[in-house]
């Protein structure tokens, strides 16, 4: 291989590497690549507690992450969301993060429109619910844990929640059977703590990719049930009702760019490792 055929591997224009990347990134979307998905015993630990409940039961699902985090969360909110629509499960929505209270109403107003369409049509204050916004964390899933109602006093759209359907014989955190926990922060703690401890509620985590390391201890200590990390844990929910979503596409996008990664990591020391050798060849001459 000649010198300036190395320098050109060396000296490749990023414009170049940029376009290969959105290229990458841009074709599993656009054709998704069905690459193979498996599903780990966390994640089916989610899936499975929730598939068990009796049609008809209340579940509480937090939606503690930010807006920065909606790429990642957004797609498993949606699987979890149908997966408890479809078990005909009645869903209760609250959250910690002002910034993210938005998050929830989206997710769920999407899913909702979602099932209209379908002709399976959901009624707000009968099928699902959302409390909005709840300052206090800790303070407050104690409140919970002895008042349910009277800690909300009204919802995200300002109804007293004394008048809502949903919340009937809802007294106290702990007669929900499940909590699934949406994400991005260690509000899951919490949770485990004042929810799980102290009034025994089960719980699940579906959180980014970052936050799943940090709590397979609480999974190893049984304080939850399983875990949903990232993108990738989304694409296995997917998998498991049944669809390729977005968290499956962007899987496939995610593991192009980890080869083309690799591959620039490889041609780049190829390159270096060969032009220094013809250096010392030179020199020797």
């Amino acid at each position: 291989m000649k010198i300036k055929t190395i320098e050109k591997l060396l000296s490749i224009d990023r414009r170049i590497i940029f376009l290969l990347v959105a290229a990458v990134i841009l074709i599993p979307i656009i054709k998704p690549l069905n690459l193979p998905v498996q599903v780990t015993p966390e994640v089916l630990g989610v899936y499975d507690a929730i598939d068990k409940l009796p049609e008809g039961s209340k579940i509480l699902i937090a939606f503690d992450y930010e807006p920065a985090s909606t790429p990642e969360m957004d797609p498993m909110a949606k699987a979890l969301l149908r997966h408890c629509f479809k078990k005909k499960l009645r869903v209760v929505g609250i959250s910690w993060l002002e910034q993210g209270r938005g998050n929830a109403d989206n997710v769920l107003s999407f899913i909702t429109n979602e099932r209209a369409e379908k002709g399976h049509p959901l009624e707000y204050g009968v099928d699902y619910a959302y409390m909005g916004f709840k300052p206090g964390k800790n303070a407050m899933i104690l409140k919970l844990g002895r008042d349910f109602k009277g800690a909300c006093k009204t919802d995200y759209r300002g109804n007293d929640v004394y008048d809502m359907p949903i919340l009937e014989g809802i007294e106290t955190l702990g007669d929900f059977p499940y909590l699934a926990c949406l994400h991005d922060d260690s509000m899951i703690n919490s949770w485990i703590t004042y929810g799980h401890e102290v009034v025994g509620i089960k719980i699940g985590s579906l959180c980014t990719a970052i936050m799943a390391p940090g709590i397979y201890a609480n999974l190893n200590a049984g304080q939850l049930t399983g875990i949903v990390g990232g993108l990738k844990g989304g694409s296995e929910y997917e998998h498991l009702l049944g669809y390729r979503g977005l968290a499956t596409f962007g899987m496939d996008s995610q593991t192009l760019i980890h080869f083309l990664i690799v591959g620039f990591i490889l041609i780049g020391n190829f390159a270096y490792l060969a032009k220094e050798r013809m250096i010392r060849k030179e020199r020797l001459r």
